[in-house]
C-alpha cells in the first residue's frame, strides 16, 4: 500500500472567471519504487474548493480538456494511477454550481522513492557472563543503506516494530545500547530527510561467552572475530576484529565462524587443521603466508596432493635420517624444519632432497615440524627427534 504523505495547498487561481479555487499537490511514497502509485483525487475536493460547498471539481489529464469540459474526465478519480513515472501534472475544472462559472487549477502528483533497506547480519558480542553487553547499533548503517547517500537519510532505532511504525520511543543512544534480553531484536527505521518516506528493517543482537566454544572447533568465541568475509575477499590483515562475531563468515556459507566447525569450507574440520597438535588451530600456518590454515581453503587443496600420494615419513621418531614414502612421482622441491615455537631451524633444497630423505642428526632432541613443498602443494608433519 502506498503511504499518503501530505496535501499542500498552493495559491488561488482564477483563469476564466471570478471562481476562486486552489492549486494542490499530493505526495506519496512508492513501496515498490517503480514510480507509479494510486491517488484518491477526491481527497483534494475540500482543499481545492477552500471549503466552499458550491464548488465542484472534476479531473482531466490535459489543460485543453479541462478548459473544454466535456466527457474526457478521469473516470475513477478515487483510484487514479499516474501515467508518467514519479511526477505528473493533471488539472481540475472547478465549477460553481450556483452560476456554472468555472476555473481550472493545476494538481501536481509526486511519487517518491521509499528508502531501500539491506538486511544486516546482526551483532554478536562476547562477554564473561554470556548475557549482557553494550552494543553500537550504528555499525549496521553502511550495510543497511548500501549505495544510497547517507546524507539524504535519518536512521532511528526501536525496541519494537509497533514503536518503529508509530515513530515513538526511539532508542536514545544507539551507539551505546545495553541489551535486556538475549538474544534481542532491534528495529531500524530509515527515513528520507527530504521526502519523509520511510522503511523498516530489523536485526538481532546477542551475547555469547568469550571463552566458550560454540561450534566445538577448538577456537574460543573471542578468537573467531577475524573479519575476513570470504576466502576470495578477505581483508589484507585477516586479524582485524571489529567486536562483532556475526559478520565473520570466511567461507561465505551463511554460517558465522563462531558457529561453523569448518571455517574455510575446505571439507576439513577446523579442529582437524591443528597440524601441530597443540590444541589450537589458530597458530597453524603451514604455508607461512600469515593466514592460519583453518581460515585458508587453499591449504587443504595442497595437502590433498600429498594425501593422494599417501605421503608419510619414517622412521618417526628419528635420530639420523628421516625418509619420505609416497606412491606416485611426487617431486619434493623444498623442506623446512621448524621448532615448536615456530622458529625456522633448517631448510633443505631440492638437490638436498634428491634421495627423498633429510638428515636431522645435528638437531637437538625434541619435537619439530617439517614442511614440504611440491609445486603448489604443501604439507606439514610432526617430527620427533631423539
Amino acid at each position: 500500500m502506498k503511504k499518503l504523505l501530505l496535501l499542500i495547498l498552493l495559491f488561488p487561481m482564477a483563469i476564466f472567471s471570478q471562481v476562486a479555487a486552489n492549486d494542490a499537490e499530493i505526495q506519496v511514497c512508492d513501496d515498490d519504487n517503480d514510480g507509479y502509485a494510486y491517488f484518491n483525487l477526491n481527497d483534494l475536493e475540500d482543499d481545492i474548493a477552500g471549503g466552499n460547498p458550491d464548488l465542484q471539481p472534476s479531473y482531466y489529464l490535459t489543460l485543453q480538456d479541462a478548459q473544454n469540459g466535456g466527457s474526457n474526465t478521469i473516470p475513477n478519480p478515487d483510484m487514479f494511477q499516474n501515467t508518467s513515472a514519479f511526477y505528473q501534472m493533471i488539472y481540475a475544472r472547478v465549477v460553481a454550481q450556483s452560476n456554472q462559472q468555472f476555473t481550472v487549477v493545476e494538481i501536481d502528483l509526486f511519487v517518491h522513492l521509499t528508502p531501500q533497506v539491506t538486511p544486516y547480519v546482526g551483532i554478536v558480542q562476547c562477554s564473561e557472563d554470556a548475557s549482557f553487553s553494550t552494543f553500537d547499533l550504528t555499525i549496521s548503517e553502511p550495510t543497511i543503506l548500501g549505495s544510497q547517500n547517507p546524507v539524504d537519510f535519518e536512521i532511528f532505532y526501536f525496541e519494537t516494530l509497533a514503536d518503529a511504525e508509530a515513530f515513538v520511543n526511539q532508542i536514545a543512544t544507539p551507539q551505546s545500547f545495553t541489551n535486556y534480553m538475549n538474544p534481542q531484536r532491534v528495529y531500524v527505521r530509515v527515513e528520507n530527510a527530504n521526502t519523509t518516506c520511510w522503511n523498516i528493517t530489523s536485526f538481532d543482537i546477542a551475547v555469547v561467552g568469550c571463552e566458550d566454544d560454540e561450534d566445538g572447533d577448538l577456537v574460543e568465541n573471542q578468537y573467531e572475530d577475524v573479519d575476513n568475509t570470504s576466502n576470495e575477499g578477505r581483508n589484507a590483515n585477516f586479524n582485524s576484529p571489529d567486536g562483532n562475531l556475526a559478520n565473520d563468515d570466511t567461507d561465505g556459507d551463511g554460517i558465522p565462524n563462531y558457529l561453523d566447525n569448518d571455517d574455510d569450507g575446505d571439507g576439513i574440520l577446523t579442529a582437524d587443521e591443528d597440524y601441530n597438535n597443540n590444541g589450537d588451530p589458530t597458530d597453524d600456518d603451514t604455508n607461512n603466508n600469515g593466514i592460519p590454515d583453518y581460515l585458508e581453503a587453499e591449504v587443504a587443496l595442497a595437502v590433498n596432493d600429498f594425501e593422494r600420494a599417501h605421503f608419510s615419513i619414517f622412521p618417526n621418531p628419528v635420530s639420523d635420517a628421516a625418509n619420505f614414502r609416497f606412491d606416485n612421482g611426487l617431486q619434493i622441491e623444498q623442506a623446512k624444519i621448524y621448532a615448536i615455537d615456530g622458529s625456522l631451524v633448517k631448510t633443505f633444497s631440492e638437490k638436498q632432497l634428491s634421495a627423498n630423505s633429510v638428515n636431522v642428526s645435528e638437531l637437538m632432541s625434541g619435537v619439530y615440524f617439517i614442511q614440504l613443498k611440491s609445486g603448489k602443494s604443501t604439507i606439514a608433519k610432526k617430527l620427533i627427534v631423539r
